[in-house]
């Protein structure tokens, strides 16, 4: 038990740090430099790992290893097994079992072994790349972040790093093709690489970045990559040495849905030359054009995308109906399978296929398209990371196995993601591993755009293609913080995790690039090119539950708060990579959110001559002015402008990323009095009229707010005139001349002593007189209640222990509820109201993956059940609405006769029902984006 736990640590820690190295083998040493012994006859990507590992080393010691062609003379022994007979020999003289790896697809063993009271170090591998992968987990455990290069985490110095006796990592992938796909390249990529990082005389992605890439993906134990291919990029197989580079590293290569045989058809498909690209029409042009690359391809590894698309991002050309599209598919599928055959003179069987029932091609495969069975059929999931579609049971059967195609950016309809990495990882975790419950274990690939913004999604993602359980449905924060915990140190890795956490929080509710309320491809409702709809007020309500804008800021100013205080803890060496992986991001999402949101606030306030508009319009300015200064130090500060070009603050020049939407100065009027604006309220109080204030629910609700609107220079003057023993209003302290807040505060310990639950009070504002009835419940202590006509609460807060999996970090809520077909989550309110209500139920945005549909069932008391559908068909108004919110928002409405207990039910009807929050009102009209429950 001792040495299980002392193996967990060291996989945590890396390596322990000790005096001298007398109980183990010293990995790291400041005096005398390792000598490695691995055959010369080893395969290219063996060499390259060893020749990182080796650079890795005199970076953390500044020893340089030598090299040893003799094994006696080395102390880390590294080798794959049937590669080299006498190494083979040495294994089996020194009694190393090899069983736990022999025969398995990369799998490696790295182990302490002691002779004759000298230790030695094993790194053994199944095959190439698992030897590889074993290489450079020693890398890992010295503290070599995979990001040194990509996000500039430095290789701190170390004076010793020690592997204790018996020390064994054993380690395979859950997943066998794992890696991802560059795409949206235009941004970002392609500017910062062609005239920055690798000049070329076109727009091509050169060698020299594309060495870069393999060098990332194979120490992220990936293997796999599909190149950019849009017409910014020079295709692939146009790029001297991109396809050795790719063998050197050993990574292998594929193509994109809209790629079959290897084809960039967007960038190689020559129309002058060859007409149309349709199959129907032109079938032998387009044998030719697969054919030609086929030729090329004999000796590399690569897996091949089969079927057929448009030239580009669109549907096959030269068919019509969909039956028609099948017919026309199915044919192609065989005559490429034939290509594929004379080509490469192979059983077809052993020839690694994909198909990809991508966007339409979903509705052919649907419609009874015959996959060959020895095919991985990979799987899409919406663009916005809801998967679409999966295995059912007889497709589980299939010799070729399942795959998935993942989306982290997206540019398209309703709106593009390509700015900033935001995907909650738990919706990573949660879509990924139900892929893997349902047998999607063959492919899997990640959509990163520019790879730059995505750092932790791509490694999260690969972290779970190679170890399906090293991430659990309530772990995912504890992945973080120990990715924290390598980039920038234990002491900041517990802090930055509860930013990072909020970060993503905020982002699930709204994703930066979607605050603008505008949407592409919208050609029926927009002027623009590319269908670009205007900015617009967002559904976020100024005057509804303590004002949904302000609070959003503020939850950001906390964030960015944090993150500057921990900038200021950072070494000088760790402070560029910071920058990349939390402060940029998450300042800048800050900026972009005050940007749009007081923008909102001062277009609102300008309609009623309010000159708060002005300094609303001011900060708004002075947000969108922070985004650009923050992208100008990202792309010409840090590291001396080494990634000039790679950070663009308004890809595709989408609306939302301009300058904000500015009323005109609004003029001051002294002579009029200040205005008063409630929170619920749709406009202005009327003075000298009785407001009724919402129902106040003792112990639960703290403050209601009141917005005091100046429209001249004279400060407001406000007072309580009628000032009732339970009440307190006092001034919050706000940055504006032209706003002030007031708090309106019980003093519950006085209201218990009031017999009557109905009060008054008197507010008087320059002079002009508010009157205000407020009604006060005495609910039950330790429930739900009802408070200012509404109860909201999370779903994971459910009465009893049902077979439910709550996923931490998931949805608005942050801890989502998985619910099984056919089990029900109770919850018990109580109201001090009765008539109609509504209850508001949130969930999270999914696909029926095997068809039919998402469905549950809602009660209340002894109500009759009312039966919801919620899934929504991709590229309908609702779906669209679905995946910019991050929730699927659905109402059923009830009637209730008598105030008190009752009890809510919700019961699955079907696998995958994910529910996010609930909300039963009495408002049935209120207008609010966010429930208000944290």
């Amino acid at each position: 038990m001792k040495m299980i736990v002392l193996r967990y640590l060291l996989l945590v820690l890396g390596c322990v740090i000790v005096p001298d190295n007398m109980w183990g083998f010293e990995l790291v040493s400041t005096s005398t430099p390792l000598t490695v012994y691995h055959s010369q006859n080893e395969a290219d990507v063996v060499h390259t790992a060893v020749n990182l590992f080796i650079d890795d080393m005199e970076a953390v010691s500044g020893q340089l290893p030598v090299k040893t062609d003799l094994l006696k003379n080395a102390r880390l022994l590294i080798g794959t097994l049937g590669q080299e007979s006498s190494f083979d020999r040495y294994l089996s003289d020194w009694n190393i079992p090899t069983e736990d790896i022999a025969g398995k697809w990369e799998a490696f063993k790295i182990k302490v072994v002691e002779r004759k009271g000298v230790q030695y170090l094993l790194v053994l591998g199944s095959d190439a790349r698992g030897t590889a992968y074993g290489v450079l987990e020693l890398s890992r455990i010295m503290g070599v972040s995979p990001w040194y290069w990509w996000a500039d985490v430095s290789i701190e110095k170390r004076k010793s790093c020690v592997l204790p006796v018996g020390y064994e990592n054993v380690q395979s992938p859950s997943v066998q093709f794992r890696g991802f796909f560059i795409n949206d390249e235009d941004w970002g990529l392609v500017p910062w690489s062609t005239k920055n990082f690798d000049p070329q005389p076109h727009t091509t992605l050169g060698t020299k970045t594309y060495e870069k890439v393999f060098e990332l993906l194979l120490r992220l134990r990936a293997n796999t990559l599909w190149p950019a291919m849009h017409g910014c990029s020079t295709p692939f197989y146009f790029i001297d040495g991109a396809r050795e580079m790719a063998d050197k590293y050993g990574i292998v290569m594929g193509t994109s849905h809209c790629e079959p045989l290897m084809r960039n058809t967007n960038g190689e498909w020559d129309k002058t030359r060859r007409e149309a690209y349709n199959y129907v029409t032109n079938k032998e042009e387009v044998q030719t054009f697969w054919m030609e690359r086929l030729n090329e391809l004999k000796h590399s590894e690569n897996i091949y995308t089969i079927g057929m698309r448009g030239v580009h991002d669109g549907k096959m050309q030269g068919t019509g109906s969909l039956d028609e599209q099948t017919q026309v598919l199915s044919q192609v599928i065989a005559d490429q399978r034939t290509l594929l055959t004379q080509s490469l003179e192979t059983d077809i069987t052993r020839i690694p296929q994909a198909f990809m029932p991508y966007k339409e091609v979903l509705d052919i495969y649907n419609n009874g398209l015959k996959v060959p069975e020895d095919v991985t059929i990979v799987w899409c999931d919406d663009n916005y990371g809801y998967i679409t579609r999966l295995n059912d049971k007889e497709e589980q059967k299939r010799k070729g196995g399942a795959g998935i195609y993942y989306h982290i950016s997206y540019f398209g309809k309703p709106h593009d993601y390509l700015w900033l990495y935001s995907t909650q990882p738990a919706l990573i975790y949660k879509e990924m591993r139900q892929a893997w419950d349902y047998g999607v274990r063959k492919l899997w690939i990640l959509n990163v755009g520019d790879i730059k913004p995505a750092e932790y999604g791509i490694e999260f993602f690969l972290d779970m293609a190679w170890n399906i359980n090293s991430i659990c449905s309530n772990t995912i924060s504890e992945h973080m913080t120990q990715w924290l915990n390598r980039e920038f140190g234990k002491s900041l890795a517990g802090p930055l995790t509860k930013v990072l956490e909020e970060y993503f929080h905020l982002a699930g509710i709204r994703k930066p690039e979607f605050m603008g309320w505008s949407k592409v491809q919208e050609y029926q409702k927009a002027k623009r090119k590319g269908g670009m709809t205007e900015v617009q007020d967002s559904e976020f309500n100024p005057f509804m539950f303590g004002d949904e804008l302000q609070s959003r800021v503020d939850c950001y100013e906390t964030m960015v708060q944090s993150v500057l205080a921990c900038a200021e803890q950072l070494p000088l060496s760790r402070k560029d990579a910071y920058f990349e992986l939390v402060q940029y991001p998450v300042l800048a999402a800050s900026a972009m959110n005050r940007k749009h949101l007081y923008a909102q606030k001062a277009r609102l306030f300008a309609t009623y001559y309010y000159p708060a508009a002005n300094e609303y319009a001011r900060k708004s300015r002075e947000a969108y002015n922070e985004i650009a200064a923050l992208t100008r130090t990202y792309n010409k500060d840090i590291q001396n402008g080494k990634w000039d070009g790679m950070m663009d603050m308004a890809p595709r020049k989408l609306p939302v990323f301009e300058a904000p939407l500015l009323p005109d100065e609004v003029k001051r009027n002294h002579l009029l009095p200040a205005e008063i604006w409630m929170d619920g309220h749709i406009g202005p109080l009327v003075p000298d009229r009785v407001t009724e204030l919402p129902l106040w629910s003792l112990g639960r609700d703290t403050e209601l707010l009141f917005s005091l609107f100046s429209r001249g220079n004279r400060k407001i003057d406000w007072k309580v005139i009628e000032q009732p023993v339970w009440l307190d209003i006092i001034e919050k302290e706000r940055d504006l001349l032209y706003e002030k807040t007031l708090a309106l505060k019980v003093k519950e310990e006085k209201v218990q002593l009031l017999k009557n639950t109905k009060q008054k009070f008197r507010l008087q504002v320059d002079g002009q007189t508010y009157d205000f009835n407020i009604s006060f419940a005495r609910l039950p202590d330790g429930v739900k209640a009802e408070t200012r006509g509404m109860i909201a609460w999370n779903a994971s807060d459910y009465n009893g222990e049902p077979d439910a999996q709550i996923i931490k970090g998931l949805g608005h809520s942050q801890s989502a509820v998985l619910l099984p077909k056919g089990k029900t989550l109770t919850y018990e309110v109580y109201t001090a109201s009765s008539g109609n209500a509504v209850l508001r139920t949130a969930l999270l945005p999914g696909h029926a993956v095997n068809g039919g549909h998402l469905r549950y069932s809602v009660s209340v008391d002894e109500l009759p059940s009312q039966i919801v559908a919620y899934d929504a068909v991709i590229g309908t108004g609702e779906w669209k609405s679905n995946v910019l919110r991050g929730q699927t928002l659905k109402e059923t409405f009830f009637q209730l006769d008598t105030p008190g207990r009752h009890i809510i039910r919700i019961k699955a009807l079907d696998n995958d029902v994910v529910i996010d929050q609930l909300m039963l009102d009495f408002d049935v009209e209120r207008k609010f984006y966010q429930f208000p429950v944290r």
